[in-house]
């Protein structure tokens, strides 16, 4: 209903790791190069067991927790607008500790194993978990869509027991789980090869949601444009 964009190719999610890991393998040279005999894809399940092994020493120090989606929010100004859902988490750590929601512990301990991975956090600030709703042309359009959500919103809990790992091959593809990570320390993750979709997601994108990538895709290049132009003007009143 609220006509989101990314409708296909992104599962409902929070982000808790971002920018994305994208491994480079070239044919040779001292780093990054493949072991005499090792083929590309031995590579990629390598890369991909090093990286579910990092995350799951994060997700054993934090046992399974409540997740309540009732509250809503908005950011974005005259060019930009994104309509978000709340996440809102309680339980107590294995070690004890509970001043503070699991789901922002948790991704601190994420980061700890992935420093490079921070932009989830604005300039060294807190992680604001958020669930993207849709994008709008301007944050006034934005609210009038979240009126119209919490009118109508029953809330929703839920026992968060696994976080995944995604990944999408193609820019025109669909996010699917490559692994599956539970938290907690009695059981082990599990990589999927190939990928899964999630249940539920549509198996092709249709015309409106492609129109609507489009329209998304143009604001933010007309949006890198105005930054560029504003950049280059106050270049010039320095000089002046």
């Amino acid at each position: 209903e609220c006509r989101d964009p990314g409708f296909y190719r992104w599962p409902p999610h929070a982000n808790m790791l971002y920018p994305f890991l994208e491994p480079i393998y070239d044919s040779g040279g001292e780093s990054g190069g493949l072991i005499s005999g090792e083929t590309m894809d031995e590579k990629r399940e390598a890369f991909i067991c090093d990286v579910v092994g990092f995350i799951s020493k994060a997700t054993q120090r934090c046992a399974p927790f409540e997740v309540t989606i009732d509250t809503f929010g908005t950011f974005g100004g005259k060019h930009r607008g994104v309509l978000w859902a709340y996440p809102r988490s309680s339980t107590t750590f294995l070690d004890g500790s509970n001043d503070e929601e699991p789901l922002i512990r948790l991704q601190t301990l994420l980061e700890e194993k992935f420093p490079m991975c921070n932009d989830t956090r604005k300039a060294g600030g807190k992680f604001n978990p958020h669930i993207t709703l849709s994008h709008y042309v301007n944050v006034t359009d934005a609210l009038a869509a979240k009126h119209e959500v919490e009118a109508k919103w029953t809330p929703v809990s839920f026992n968060l027991q696994e976080i995944y790992l995604l990944e999408r091959r193609g820019d025109e593809g669909q996010f699917k789980i490559l692994a599956t990570i539970p938290l907690g320390s009695e059981n082990d993750a599990v990589i999927h090869n190939p990928p899964v979709p999630f249940p539920d997601m549509p198996r092709a994108e249709e015309d409106w949601v492609h129109e609507e990538r489009m329209k998304l895709k143009n604001r933010r290049r007309n949006g890198m444009k105005r930054r560029r132009r504003k950049g280059r003007s106050k270049e010039d009143s320095a000089e002046e």
